[in-house]
């Protein structure tokens, strides 16, 4: 079964802001805890100013990963752990330990988005800046679909995370 993943807004460039216009489309395979896949039909978009490619992903699809977001922070959160039954080594263990590297690599990068947004687009003061909260933490511990928030967010601003 494949699930073709569509979007009925205009989606713009997040490198030049330009629109971007369909060019073709793609199969994306989603692996989920316990070895279970899904095939995800994912539209290419091309940007009419700077030729860019981009991919329309779904919120459940993390970017360069192969799981799914909710496994993935799943793991992040320690819900699933190495010792699961029900993930049966899918994620393997090795997975798992790249992942909590992966967002401990991007940790200041995630905070320094959210804080300079913030401020920028936001309006919050100079204080927010300077802070030693880690907005990535409060976001965390704020609501359950809190990486499918943060991705959205990043990729559709322009940002990126390293991967590791």
């Amino acid at each position: 079964m494949i699930f073709f993943v569509e979007s009925s807004a205009i989606s713009y460039c997040p490198v030049c802001g330009e629109p971007l216009s369909y060019r073709d489309s793609c199969v994306r395979i989603m692996r989920l805890e316990g070895g279970m896949k899904r095939r995800f039909l994912i539209r290419r978009l091309k940007c009419s100013n700077c030729g860019r490619l981009h991919r329309e992903l779904p919120d459940c699809l993390v970017p360069y990963k192969h799981y799914a977001s909710e496994v993935i922070s799943g793991v992040l959160d320690g819900i699933i752990t190495p010792e699961d039954e029900d993930s049966a080594d899918y994620p393997c263990e090795m997975t798992m330990r790249r992942w909590h590297c992966w967002l401990e690599a991007n940790r200041l990068r995630i905070d320094g988005y959210l804080k300079s947004t913030g401020y920028r687009l936001l309006g919050f003061s100079t204080e927010l800046l300077e802070s030693q909260v880690s907005l990535l933490d409060k976001l965390r511990s704020s609501r359950p679909e809190w990486l499918e928030t943060l991705l959205r967010f990043l990729y559709n601003s322009g940002g990126f995370l390293v991967h590791i």
